[in-house]
């Protein structure tokens, strides 16, 4: 962003929300490299003005609801591990937004992405500017000496495609966070996610669509492609969001364990069942089959 944009972005938080909420905001932590980005291009006037539009989606689209609060550190490294649903990341903005809305002081969330996002146009270069990161175990592992909160989704791309009649069905987790949470000693905070799965009902995937327009596979909804860019739209379904106790696994295993392909596999296999629970219980809560006083305190 250029000067100008970036007195606008700061304009417009002054004209919004008032000048202690802007004076909130820049109390995150930010690393500037240099011309007002960090190392990996995080630029902080750009994730604040995305900020304002996700937050729209947030409190009025979405309507997000979110507990356990308390579980999310307020400094420090930490792997934030969540299912993943809904043919577009909304999840993931909404997680990011929720920590800006409801962590004091705000936190930024950086969401390790996968390379084929960043090959498109524009969008690539946006998502940089906002924080998110290309999935490599060096970028990954440099956020975590940088004491970052890194956001990952253990299922990749298979979660954002599985057909609506799998929702809510986590698909096995991948290993990597796993190994760099032990080497660096980062807790990992699991993270379930309601609601996303019924944004974006995905009928079925075209392997064969998906390599004509560059991604691994093009996940076919009841608007999308039909309706072009207009079927991506996001239905309007309520999202509860839920952070659990954190998962500390270098004060279970030594470092050389994370070298180890059986126990790294153990160890997401347990992760992801924990996930699982959390979105099972989430389910029963949003289906009323449970007490709110079963699902731990609510902020």
């Amino acid at each position: 962003m250029n000067p100008v944009a970036r007195s606008l972005v700061r304009q417009a938080l002054n004209l919004l929300d008032g000048e202690r909420a802007l004076e909130r905001l820049e109390t995150m932590p930010f690393r500037d490299e240099g011309f007002g980005f960090d190392r990996f291009g995080l630029e902080r006037e750009a994730f604040w003005g995305a900020y304002l539009g996700a937050r729209l989606l947030y409190r009025y689209w979405f309507r997000v609801r979110s507990t356990g609060h308390e579980h999310l550190p307020r400094t420090g490294r930490a792997i934030l591990a969540s299912n993943h649903s809904g043919l577009l990341p909304f999840d993931g903005a909404m997680i990011t937004c929720d920590l800006l809305e409801r962590l004091s002081p705000p936190r930024s969330l950086r969401a390790i992405v996968d390379h084929f996002a960043f090959a498109m146009p524009w969008i690539g270069l946006f998502m940089q500017r906002t924080g998110q990161v290309p999935g490599t175990s060096r970028n990954f592992a440099d956020l975590l000496r940088q004491d970052e909160l890194v956001l990952v989704f253990p299922e990749g791309a298979r979660g954002i495609v599985k057909p609506y009649r799998e929702r809510y069905r986590l698909k096995k987790f991948n290993v990597g966070f796993v190994e760099l949470a032990i080497e660096h000693e980062a807790p990992i905070v699991p993270v379930a996610v309601v609601g996303a799965e019924e944004q974006a009902p995905i009928l079925f995937g075209s392997k064969r669509l998906g390599r004509r327009l560059g991604v691994p596979i093009l996940p076919v909804t009841p608007t999308f492609p039909l309706l072009g860019p207009l079927g991506l739209i996001p239905y309007p379904v309520r999202y509860d969001i839920a952070y659990g106790e954190p998962i500390w696994l270098h004060k279970e295993y030594p470092r050389k364990a994370a070298q180890d392909p059986a126990v790294v596999q153990a160890i997401a296999k347990r992760i992801q069942e924990r996930v699982q629970g959390m979105v099972d219980i989430g389910l029963e809560l949003r289906n009323g089959r449970r007490s709110p006083a079963l699902s731990g305190p609510r902020q």
